[in-house]
């Protein structure tokens, strides 16, 4: 697969690409912290994952209630609906060839509050039923002693909070001393507690660490350029449908101030993105458009789709300086357009249709900023998909080939294109 240019790509997450990276951070400093359990199985790593995967383990389940599976809070458990969770497995080499099963459980569930606004999707802490369980379940299916229905409903019901049942023996690089010999080593139980100290300034120091870095990143955050095509819910229970009609099934009931991508519309519906794949449909006297969306399907009719207008969309605008090795726009600031493709057919958004929207978007910087002093040099499209690609043109460039000095062959044959091959068509130009 090609993508875009390794070193412009890594300068655009330093600049503001960071949204992955930041959530991924804002989970593991804010999110409830996931407790491992672990248990030594005298089985290969090949029988156990598939045994886990005969039990089900990595695919997620549905909880019908959240009591009894997750650590107390200090919120009302009888108000989360939709339980749902997910195992995360690691498969560690035991002593002897055996394997060590390491499992954390992550549980979501929407909590609904009185207040719409502070209702949505929360990550709950678990308390170890799961993980127990499904350690329990795995031993049985080996052949071991499962333990007795009445051991197992006292654990679960004297479960209150998550304590970590790792046993890490048998890991390539991992000491752990028992009480008793780190007792006869010291003499007595003064160094087992110096040694716990110690670990818990070590991951002290660790999370402010973290946090640091933490608000670098939400600095960064403040300065990126807010996506051009977010819809905003206006008011509290704004139905999601599945469908783009009165009666279709209501996925959910979204919360005030809500934000969703933009994918296109339908009459009086508005086709957003959820999250990842999923989709839905919001009626359009329900939601507040931007500038950018609502020009767009005033130009097309409400009733046109926007995918159909082109095969790609603006996700993002920017000026930053030029990152890359180009001569003609080293070190200078440039105009910056993300854009993602709107079609999953390859045939649409191949070369040709890459050149043609980069065309469109040059001339309409044109046009738009021809009465007024530019503050950059250049105009540069990143094409955010699987097979990338990057399109840039100075300024100058663009004048000639709006007077009609510069013909469309030679204009492309002046332009920044990395990777090349990306914007031709079965390897010619």
């Amino acid at each position: 697969m090609k993508r875009p240019g390794r070193k412009f790509l890594i300068s655009i997450i330093r600049k503001g690409g960071l949204g992955g990276v930041l959530s991924l951070l804002l989970t593991a400093a804010v999110l409830p912290q996931a407790v491992p359990y672990a248990r030594a199985f005298a089985k290969s790593a090949e029988e156990v994952e598939g045994a886990l995967k005969d039990l089900q383990a990595y695919s997620g389940q549905k909880l019908p209630i959240v009591d009894g599976f997750v650590a107390t809070g200090d919120k009302p458990l009888n108000q989360y609906e939709r339980a749902f969770y997910q195992f995360s497995l690691d498969l560690l080499p035991g002593t002897a060839g055996g394997t060590i099963v390491r499992v954390t459980a992550k549980i979501t569930a929407w909590y609904a509050d009185k207040d719409p606004a502070k209702s949505g999707y929360q990550v709950l802490p678990s308390n170890g039923r799961l993980e127990l369980d499904l350690l329990d379940r795995l031993e049985e299916k080996f052949g071991g002693k499962p333990a007795s229905s009445m051991a197992r409903a006292l654990l679960n019901s004297t479960i209150s909070a998550p304590k970590p049942k790792l046993d890490l023996s048998g890991v390539p690089g991992v000491q752990i001393p028992s009480a008793a010999t780190a007792a006869a080593k010291s003499g007595g139980p003064t160094d087992e507690l110096g040694s716990l100290r110690s670990i818990r300034e070590a991951e002290e120091k660790h999370m402010r660490e973290l946090n640091a870095e933490l608000q670098s990143f939400e600095e960064i955050k403040k300065n990126q350029a807010h996506p051009l095509n977010l819809v905003v819910v206006k008011k509290a229970g704004a139905p999601v449908l599945a469908k783009p009609a009165e009666g279709a099934r209501v996925l959910f009931n979204a919360a005030a101030e809500d934000e969703f991508e933009f994918i296109g519309a339908e009459g009086e519906w508005i086709h957003v993105q959820i999250s990842g794949p999923s989709r839905g449909y919001i009626r359009r006297n329900n939601l507040e458009l931007p500038e950018f969306v609502a020009a767009r399907l005033n130009s097309q009719g409400v009733t046109a789709p926007l995918e159909k207008a082109s095969a790609f969309r603006i996700v993002r605008e920017e000026n930053n300086p030029f990152p890359g090795d180009w001569e003609p726009l080293k070190g200078k600031a440039v105009k910056i357009f993300t854009a993602q493709p709107v079609s999953q057919d390859p045939k649409e958004t191949g070369a040709r249709a890459k050149l043609a929207f980069a065309s469109s978007l040059f001339q309409k910087y044109t046009t738009e900023n021809a009465a007024s002093p530019s503050a950059v040099e250049g105009v540069i499209v990143i094409f955010d998909s699987a097979d990338g690609g990057i399109v840039g043109t100075t300024l100058a460039t663009l004048k000639q080939l709006s007077a009609g000095a510069l013909s469309f062959e030679n204009f492309w044959k002046q332009c920044y294109r990395d990777p090349l091959e990306a914007f031709q068509e079965s390897g010619k130009p």
